[in-house]
């Protein structure tokens, strides 16, 4: 895996406010609770953005607003802009 991306989900749980998904970016990354991430299928193809909510040195928790398309096995990465794309 890249410094920064992109890393696979590997945990979905039901909320009030939508779905909390986890994955394996953290501080370490640049990684902190209110930044934007994009959500890529398997394909590569943009399906959803999520929001940090909490950040360790190795891993994040983020939010989920609302329906999307994103599941497990979709990865989560920096936005182009903030990997220097």
């Amino acid at each position: 895996m890249a410094k920064d991306g992109p890393t696979e989900i590997y945990m979905i749980k039901k909320s009030a406010d939508g779905f909390i998904v986890s994955f394996r970016l953290g501080t370490d990354q640049g990684i902190t609770p209110g930044m934007d991430l994009v959500v890529l299928n398997e394909d590569g193809f943009q399906v959803g953005n999520v929001t940090v909510l909490s950040s360790t040195e190795k891993e994040s928790e983020a939010l989920v607003a609302g329906e999307s398309g994103i599941k497990l096995g979709c990865r989560v990465s920096l936005p182009a802009a903030a990997r220097g794309v």
